[in-house]
């Protein structure tokens, strides 16, 4: 951007260019922050619109097996006493302590 007319003249560079390239190099470095900002809301902007419309679709799937599980249920209602289908029958399961064995009540004359 120097020109050289002879050997040790040196010729400056017009103050208007100078100023055009700072102007710009300002401006690039003034709106970096509210870009970086930009950026981030929308990238928030976008997960957040993410998770909502996840949370959606399994609230819909949820409802969905609630829907099958109900039908199943008042079909197994409404069929006949005698025609129901078991799937598989099981022995209900008891839980219950130990007894603890039963102390003889000891003589006390006996044991002296």
């Amino acid at each position: 951007m120097t020109s050289e007319k002879s050997g040790s003249e040196v010729k400056s560079v017009n103050q208007q260019i100078t100023d055009a390239i700072t102007q710009s190099n300002v401006i690039a470095t003034a709106l970096a922050p509210a870009n970086s900002m930009a950026m981030l809301y929308q990238t928030f902007a976008q997960s957040t619109g993410t998770a909502l419309q996840n949370a959606v679709s399994h609230q819909q799937h949820v409802n969905t097996l609630n829907l099958a599980s109900l039908s199943k249920n008042v079909e197994t209602i409404l069929q006949q006493p005698g025609s129901k289908n078991v799937v598989q029958t099981l022995q209900p399961i008891i839980l219950q302590q130990p007894q603890k064995p039963e102390r003889k009540p000891t003589d006390s004359s006996q044991t002296r």
